[in-house]
């Protein structure tokens, strides 16, 4: 039988540089928050964020929590104080068509003196205008206006009513017109009187009244013509005096925003509106909250001259960085406000708020890809401000109802951020995959690992890192011995001896758990104890499952033996993730073995309890122990795999050497040592391939085989590739240390099986066969007599 390899304890032991923690404590190197190791990521962060190109957005995929939003805010930063300010963004009235706002762009502060600016002619244009319309002289000179063509009105009706009383005809006078009276010597007479009167004269009146009538008619336009010519009098009069003094006002405005024509035109549409609506100018009040909204617009109409200043960039020294952490559609896109009287709705080119797109334009935008594809609404609303890059506010839905607004259309405003998005693994594949323009828009992608190389450097960091969180927390110091500790934590956590984990959260986290022991110890400062102990508390606050389980195999509820040896029983080892923490706990599978044609039945797959990976390994078992052992003869045989007392499915192949090896005692007859469990995958050739979760895995069944007793008998055997992922308790390591307990790494069957039995396996030859005694030999007459019983 082949030499048994076994770990020692200095296989098993964390090493690091000693030199590299020549400080008494962490106040005596200085701190370090970045971003540890990815070389690879960083680098692509930088060059995406570097090129300004359309299409060059950048998606950053990992894990929460590896402090990638602080790095990437430094980049931009960084960046961003390279570029220039951008411009404030305005919307002001479109005169020609007011449901169309009109954007302008002036350089940043500029947005903010051209608001204030209109305010200033509002004030002011309001105030003259009252004194002017409130002065005596207004008045004085519109009456005399007036008078005058009151005087030619009267002298006209004057004439006429001569003219029409030597006809017979006397005038009179109502609001509603001219009215005519016969006169019969010389006596004005009523209707009464004049049918009366004898038919001829009466004739007489009736034919005279065409031409009455008629030469009234003409008087009336006469008189219509004086009033319209008196009122286009007094409007020429009051517009000139309201002229000048919008003109005095607005002149110094044209002035000062002469390079820019929208603005030109729209102080000159404002001097045309206000000429037009003076009237509306006298004796209005600041508060009309009694006038309905929909009148309010015509009772106001200096509310139109305001501006809207949505962006104002007069603060920033450089292009903006702004960071969405609540990205709704109208906290990415803007909206427009409505305001709400008595059931009327009333909106205007000043109730329109800006969006983070809106703030971003010019500079950097960073967004949480979860929170985006959640509401594909925002989703492709994003994408579309992206391709196209211009933006409108959308005022025609409200997002929060289905109920379709009539609003006002502003125009668009031309967009030019770097969008930054922050997301997992799988949501990028799950874009890439359905999204036919997501990798168009984002051609960049920065992906952290979970872990980084252990190496001169990223230790380095790690121990500065420490010192910085001890700093910016005010914790308590840590020693050298408890920086290594943190170190041997980080490792543990990234399940490689090679590797760090490039969760910074998990080590702050650590690290301010151990401060706090210490600290209610009343020392000065941090011990590898205390960083123990803390990670030990950490893992009790999530092990109720763990204990329950725990609690169960020492009252025999479930049945796992950590001693003697059986045939066709043995026992795997699991990993049970209970979402807050993940413990490994030895299962017991077992395997039995007689003749029939259905080769190997895995019962988890037979009541849909199997993954399918779980599946895809029971399989690769046949395909073993048929080019093994049935090249001379078919295989006749049925094999049926359980795994007893588990009740809640199997995925994974970790287990599949596990099974092998219970079926070849099975069909070998010879027992396995229960003192020994098993992990690994194998493959139809008979090699160990690597698995995840060994140390949860050997831990679970180190804390079973303390609780039953150590024997000196037993351990694990685990694939050999898997031998730096070891990250073990002390515990452990000592129980090794003194032969208490085995860590067998194997790379093959052959080498498990003797491990499990203390027999050998055997090989074949040619003329001979399998060797004698050994388990293949034994496995290979079974399979041999129930390929002759079948026949």
């Amino acid at each position: 039988m082949r030499k048994i390899k076994e770990l020692k304890s200095t296989d098993l032991t964390f090493k690091l540089n000693a030199s590299q923690f020549n400080f008494k404590t962490t106040d005596d190197i200085s701190g370090y928050n970045g971003i540890i190791g990815q070389r690879r990521a960083l680098q692509t962060v930088e060059t995406a964020l570097e090129m300004p190109q359309k299409g060059f957005n950048l998606y950053v995929c990992g894990q929460v929590g590896m402090g990638k939003m602080p790095y990437v805010l430094s980049i931009v930063n960084r960046l961003a104080k390279t570029k220039p300010v951008p411009d404030d963004v305005c919307y002001i009235h479109n005169f020609e068509n007011p449901n169309e706002p009109i954007a302008i762009f002036l350089k940043a502060g500029l947005g903010r003196t051209f608001k204030e600016d209109m305010n200033r002619f509002i004030s002011a244009v309001r105030k003259d205008l009252q004194k002017i319309f409130q002065s005596e002289n207004y008045e004085k000179e519109r009456t005399i206006i007036t008078k005058q063509y009151e005087a030619k009105k009267n002298e006209i009706m004057h004439a006429f009513d001569k003219h029409t009383t030597a006809q017979g005809f006397k005038i009179r006078t109502a609001t509603d017109g001219i009215y005519f009276s016969p006169i019969h010597n010389g006596k004005v007479l009523n209707e009464k009187e004049f049918n009366a009167l004898d038919e001829n004269i009466k004739a007489e009146f009736k034919a005279k009244s065409p031409k009455i009538q008629q030469e009234t008619h003409e008087i009336m336009q006469k008189l219509e013509g004086l009033e319209k010519e008196c009122a286009i009098k007094v409007q020429n009069w009051q517009s000139n005096m309201v002229t000048y003094v919008v003109s005095k006002n607005i002149n110094e405005l044209k002035i000062r925003y002469k390079g820019d024509l929208k603005i030109q035109n729209f102080l000159y549409s404002v001097q045309e509106d206000v000429v037009k609506n003076a009237d509306k100018f006298k004796d209005m009040p600041d508060n009309i909250q009694n006038i309905p909204p929909q009148m309010r617009a015509h009772a106001k109409p200096w509310e139109k001259y305001r501006v809207n200043l949505i962006v104002n960039n007069e603060n920033l020294d450089h292009a903006p960085v702004v960071v969405c952490s609540n990205p709704t559609y109208y906290d990415l896109f803007g909206k427009l406000e409505y305001e709400n009287y008595m059931g009327s709705i009333k909106t205007d080119h000043t109730m329109l708020k800006a969006g983070v797109f809106y703030k971003a334009n010019g500079g950097y935008l960073l967004v949480n890809a979860r929170d985006l594809i959640t509401n594909m609404t925002i989703w492709e609303a994003f994408k579309r401000v992206i391709r196209n890059s211009e933006l409108t506010i959308d005022s025609s839905r409200d997002m929060t109802t289905p109920v379709t607004m009539i609003g006002i259309k502003p125009e668009s405003v031309p967009i030019d951020c770097q969008v930054v998005l922050f997301g997992s693994e799988a949501i990028y594949q799950q874009l890439s995959n359905l999204d036919s323009d997501f990798k168009k828009l984002f051609k960049m992608k920065a992906d952290f690992d979970d872990s980084i190389d252990k190496d001169t450097d990223t230790v380095r960091r790690t121990i500065e890192y420490v010192a910085y969180v001890t700093k910016k927390e005010k914790l308590l110091p840590f020693k050298s011995d408890a920086v290594k500790a943190i170190i041997e934590y980080s490792s543990r956590c990234a399940g490689d001896k090679t590797k760090l984990t490039a969760m910074q959260t998990d080590i702050t986290d650590i690290i301010i758990e151990a401060s706090h022991i210490a600290k209610v110890s009343e020392k000065k400062s941090v011990d590898a104890i205390d960083v123990v102990t803390a990670a030990e508390d950490k893992k009790k606050r999530y092990g109720k499952y763990n204990d329950g389980i725990m609690k169960m195999i020492e009252q025999g509820s479930v049945m796992i033996s950590t001693s003697g040896s059986d045939i066709g029983r043995i026992n795997g080892l699991t990993i049970l993730n209970t979402g807050d923490s993940s413990f490994g706990k030895p299962v017991r599978i077992t395997a039995n073995t007689y003749m029939g044609g259905k080769g190997i039945v895995n019962i988890e797959r037979e009541v849909s309890m199997s993954g399918t990976t779980h599946s895809k390994g029971v399989f690769i078992l046949s395909a073993y122990i048929g080019e093994k052992f049935a090249q001379e003869f078919p295989l006749c045989f049925n094999a049926s795999i359980c795994f007893e007392q588990l009740y809640n499915g199997v995925d994974g192949d970790s287990a599949s050497s596990t099974e092998l090896y219970a079926i070849l005692s099975s069909l070998s007859g010879v027992p396995i040592k229960q003192g020994i469990a098993v992990t690994g995958s194998v493959n139809q050739k008979g090699e160990i391939q690597p698995i995840g979760g060994v140390t949860d895995k050997i831990e679970g069944f180190f804390e079973v085989c303390k609780m039953q007793g150590l024997t000196g008998e037993q351990g694990v055997i685990i694939p050999y590739q898997n031998v730096k992922n070891l990250m073990l308790k002390h515990e452990i390591i000592e129980a090794v240390d003194k032969g208490m307990f085995h860590i067998y790494p194997v790379s093959t069957i052959d080498e498990g099986i003797e491990i499990l039995t203390g027999v050998k396996y055997g090989t074949y030859k040619e003329d001979t066969g399998f060797e004698k005694d050994t388990i293949a030999e034994k496995v290979y007459n079974k399979l041999k007599k129930y390929a002759e019983y079948a026949k």
